[in-house]
């Protein structure tokens, strides 16, 4: 009775129109055994009286201000660099990671990986 559902999503929206949505099958009520696509939806402007600020407007203005906490300090950046550096290096002596389609359960080395463990193995 599922197969012309569509597939679950949560969807992530920003700028005009900042929200959620999530869309999922869900039994209709009563005793048929029915389930349908349904949205649940959150939409930033109609939820509150007051508007989001523009992409930049809130970042200008605590730059105006002095306000330093939306700005990375040196240190912080160099930290993120010794977080990423060694993954960088290890590419490149190694080789990236195998490309797959998004969606799906990942390179064909992978999949092979798991076939490997046996029945136990099993992905969510």
């Amino acid at each position: 009775m599922t197969e012309e559902l569509g597939q679950n999503a949560l969807v992530f929206r920003v700028q005009p129109d900042e929200g959620i949505t999530t869309r999922f099958g869900s039994k209709v009520p009563g005793s048929a055994m029915e389930v349908r696509d349904v949205n649940m939806d959150f939409s930033y402007g109609s939820a509150f009286a007051e508007d989001s600020p523009e992409a930049y407007e809130r970042l200008i203005l605590d730059m105006l201000l002095g306000e330093p906490s939306l700005f990375p300090v040196n240190r912080e950046v160099e930290l993120s660099w010794e977080i990423l550096d060694p993954v960088l290096d290890y590419w490149a002596s190694h080789g990236k990671p195998d490309a797959y389609e998004s969606g799906t359960w990942g390179p064909e080395v992978g999949r092979r990986d798991d076939a490997a463990h046996g029945p136990e193995w099993r992905r969510p």
